[in-house]
C-alpha cells in the first residue's frame, strides 16, 4: 500500500552524486513542495546504505561508492528503474548526466520536466587541475550535448550570474541557495581583547577554493595569534589535495582537518561554522566562481558568524549591509596578521541581516512555478 493519497503528484528528484539528503534537493525543494500537501515526493541520491525514507518522502539510491565509475554507469540503469517505478508528473534533475534518459522518456511516460541547474558545469572544468586539455574539451562537449536535449519545461537557476552565462536555458526561475532556517538573533560582535581566535572552513574542499591559500595564511596568523586553531572540514574530492592537506595536518598542531571522500553531512559542517569566530572563504579570483554567491555568505549571515573573504564586490556589497565580515588577501601572506588586525578592529552584525536571505523567500515562487508546469 502507497504511504501517499492517490490524489497527490508524484514528484521525483534525481541526481547522481549529490547525497539523498542534499540540502538543496532535500531540505528546500522537497521541503517547499511538502508544504503544499499537492505532492507524492521521491528522491533518488548518493547514499552508502540503504537510504530509510522521511515522513512523506521516499528515498532511492543512486550510487553507494563515489569513487567508483562502474557505480557512476550503473546509476542510469537505477535511476530509469526508479523513473519506471514511481512514474511522476513532474521529473526534477539535479544533474546533467540524467537529462538524456529523461528526455526520450518524457513522451513516453508524459512528466513535467524540470532542470534544477546548481552549477555552470562547463566553467567548472577549468576548475579542475586533474584534467588534462584533451579530457577537458570530451567533458566540455558531453556537458552541451546533455543540457541541450528537447523537452525540459522549466530550468531552475540556482545563481543569477546563470542568466548571462547561460541565456539559452528557458524559461528560468532563479532560486539561490539562500539559509534554510531562521536569522539567529544576535548583538553586535567584536573582539577587541581577544587573542586566540577559531578559523573555519567547510564544505567542498578543492584547489580553487584557496584552501592551500588559507593555510599559508594561517601560518602567518600563529606568529602573532599562536593559540588560534583552524578546522578544516568537508568532503575533498581531489586525491592530490588530500594528500597535501593530510601531510599540512602533521606539520600544523593547530591546524584540524576533518575530510572525507564522500559528501560530509550538512548538519555536520553548519555544527563547525558554529564552533568558528570566523569563517573562512578565500576562493581564487577566478570567471567560474567570481559572479556567484557561495551558499556559506547565507549560512553565516543568518547564523551571526563573520566571514574573511577573498576581494570581491558582490560578496562585499552582500556583507556590507549588516556588517557580516570583511576581505582579506589570503594570496599574500605577509600581510596576514595586519590585515586580521584591522578585521579586530571593527565590530559584525551591527543590524540584523534581511529576510531576503532566507530560503523562506523562494519557497513561494518555487511552489507556484510547479503549480504553473499544470496550467
Amino acid at each position: 500500500m502507497s504511504q501517499f493519497p492517490a490524489q497527490k503528484i508524484p514528484v521525483l528528484i534525481a541526481s547522481t552524486l549529490k547525497p539523498i539528503r542534499d540540502v538543496r534537493a532535500f531540505e528546500k525543494l522537497a521541503f517547499s513542495l511538502g508544504e503544499t500537501n499537492t505532492y507524492e515526493l521521491n528522491i533518488i541520491g548518493f547514499s552508502p546504505k540503504k537510504p530509510k525514507s522521511a515522513p512523506g518522502i521516499r528515498f532511492f539510491s543512486s550510487m553507494s561508492h563515489f569513487d567508483s565509475r562502474l557505480d557512476r554507469i550503473l546509476a542510469q540503469g537505477r535511476f530509469l528503474k526508479c523513473l519506471l517505478q514511481v512514474r511522476p508528473k513532474i521529473l526534477v534533475c539535479c544533474t546533467y548526466e540524467l537529462l538524456p534518459i529523461a528526455s526520450f522518456f518524457k513522451s513516453i511516460l508524459g512528466y513535467r520536466l524540470v532542470y534544477d541547474v546548481q552549477e555552470n558545469y562547463r566553467a567548472n572544468l577549468d576548475l579542475n587541475p586533474a584534467l588534462s586539455d584533451p579530457a577537458r574539451v570530451r567533458a566540455s562537449k558531453l556537458i552541451e550535448k546533455a543540457e541541450a536535449v528537447g523537452g525540459i519545461d522549466l530550468f531552475l537557476l540556482a545563481e543569477k550570474c546563470y542568466r548571462k552565462e547561460m541565456p539559452d536555458k528557458r524559461p528560468f526561475l532563479i532560486l539561490e541557495n539562500k539559509f534554510q532556517g531562521e536569522i539567529s538573533p544576535s548583538k553586535p560582535l567584536n573582539f577587541q581583547g581577544k587573542k586566540e581566535f577559531r578559523f573555519c572552513i567547510s564544505g567542498t574542499i578543492t584547489p580553487a577554493f584557496g584552501t592551500i591559500d588559507a593555510i599559508q595564511w594561517f601560518r602567518e596568523i600563529l606568529k602573532s595569534y599562536p593559540e588560534s586553531r583552524l578546522e578544516i572540514i568537508g568532503h575533498c574530492p581531489v586525491e592530490s589535495l588530500w594528500v597535501e592537506l593530510t601531510q599540512y595536518d602533521k606539520e600544523i598542531p593547530q591546524l584540524t582537518l576533518f575530510i572525507d571522500r564522500n559528501p560530509v553531512s550538512h548538519d555536520v559542517l553548519i555544527a563547525a561554522l558554529e564552533q568558528a569566530d570566523f569563517a573562512l572563504l578565500p576562493y581564487r579570483n577566478h570567471p567560474a566562481i567570481a559572479g556567484k554567491m557561495p551558499t556559506k555568505l547565507f549560512e553565516c549571515a543568518a547564523l551571526g558568524i563573520p566571514v574573511l573573504i577573498s576581494a570581491n564586490p558582490i560578496w562585499e556589497q552582500f556583507l556590507s549591509d549588516f556588517d557580516g565580515g570583511t576581505s582579506m588577501d589570503f594570496l599574500n601572506p605577509s600581510k596576514a596578521a595586519d590585515q586580521l588586525r584591522d578585521a579586530l578592529d571593527q565590530t559584525y552584525f551591527t543590524t540584523l541581516p534581511p529576510k531576503s536571505i532566507l530560503w523562506t523567500t523562494e519557497t513561494p515562487h518555487l511552489q507556484q512555478a510547479f503549480q504553473n508546469l499544470f496550467s
